[in-house]
């Protein structure tokens, strides 16, 4: 291939991928379904991989539909769309410009941008951001990727969040020297729990109904409704304990450091399933990784790894065990 051939493929390749995102921005109409197919037969090799890109892609976003099923968190009409998905061209222009922005803001396709929920939360992180913010002159929060939090009104707490979703680790400094004022705690709400602390730091996780508290330092107290009846649960440093709606499981000594180990810019994992260790990937890096072998899943991972060189970690995985690793556009993986 010539130069000025390699550079008409690659012109090509730069205009698919613009209809790409003009075709599923939600603001698409039939003037530009009609330009696309123009564009379509002037260029007919690349609308041809276009076409098996999206067949690729349809098939991840159908298994990734039905993980958001399994785990409870599916949106409305998602079956309905991927029976409207077809192959041709026609089709997925029907598709691309049918998925209106409503849907997509509120269901952001594998959090490629902030949903409407995150915008309106008090802070929030994207995928991969970390951002540290102070609530007072002696209390601070490190909130980690893809973590909303709300602060709470002064009638509920005088000085308090809650932590939607995500991961967060809080710091009650001790008060500065010939301080004589009393203290006021820190509050925490994260689902049904409530913790208070004065002078302490802890890390609070938070993925659907369940919640993991880990005391890095100090000491903090959870007030659980389940737990009322036996008094409230004080975690001392290097405790931790999870609980849900209706459970709280007992407190159980941790590595704290391994916890909060993605202050550091790495990711611990200690006997972990391969399934899991892939679900907390995609909580760092854009786009999607999807494990299509279950069996694969099911190994045990020992690593600690660097949370900006996760694609480097994929590719790796794939050498260990012999696994195909399949990347499409858009960040999505196929681990398999």
């Amino acid at each position: 291939m010539t130069k000025a051939e390699a550079d008409s493929v690659d012109l090509a390749q730069q205009e698919a991928r613009a209809w790409l995102l003009r075709l599923r921005s939600g603001q698409a109409g039939p003037a530009d379904a009609a330009a696309f197919g123009e564009w379509c037969a002037d260029h007919p090799q690349t609308a041809q991989l276009l076409r098996e890109t999206w067949g690729s892609l349809r098939t991840a976003a159908a298994e990734i539909a039905q993980e958001e099923r399994a785990s409870g968190r599916s949106w409305a009409g998602v079956a309905r769309r991927e029976r409207a998905v077809r192959t041709g061209r026609r089709a997925f222009v029907g598709f691309a410009v049918a998925a209106g922005a409503s849907w997509l803001a509120l269901r952001p396709p594998m959090q490629l941008w902030p949903s409407l929920g995150d915008m309106a939360a008090d802070y929030y992180t994207g995928t991969g951001e970390q951002r540290r913010v102070a609530l007072s002159d002696r209390v601070s929060v490190e909130m980690n990727t893809q973590t909303r939090l709300d602060v709470l009104p002064t009638r509920v707490a005088a000085r308090g969040v809650e932590l939607v979703d995500g991961e967060a680790e809080f710091d009650a400094a001790a008060p500065a020297a010939g301080r004589v004022a009393p203290l006021q705690p820190v509050t925490v709400v994260a689902g049904k729990g409530r913790m208070q602390a004065q002078v302490a730091r802890f890390n609070v996780r938070r993925t659907g109904a369940e919640v993991c508290v880990t005391c890095v330092s100090g000491w903090l107290v959870l007030d659980h409704p389940v737990q009322r009846s036996r008094g409230d649960l004080t975690l001392r440093a290097g405790e931790q304990v999870t609980y849900d709606d209706r459970h709280v499981r007992p407190v159980t000594r941790t590595d704290a450091a391994a916890v909060t180990a993605w202050r550091r810019g790495v990711l611990v994992f200690n006997g972990v399933p391969l399934s899991e260790v892939i679900d907390e990937i995609n909580r760092y890096r854009p786009g999607k990784v999807v494990l299509r072998n279950a069996a694969l899943g099911q190994n045990r991972i020992q690593a600690q790894f660097p949370i900006t060189r996760l694609d480097d970690v994929l590719d790796m995985m794939g050498r260990l065990y012999g696994a195909r690793v399949m990347r499409l556009p858009g960040n999505i993986v196929l681990l398999s």
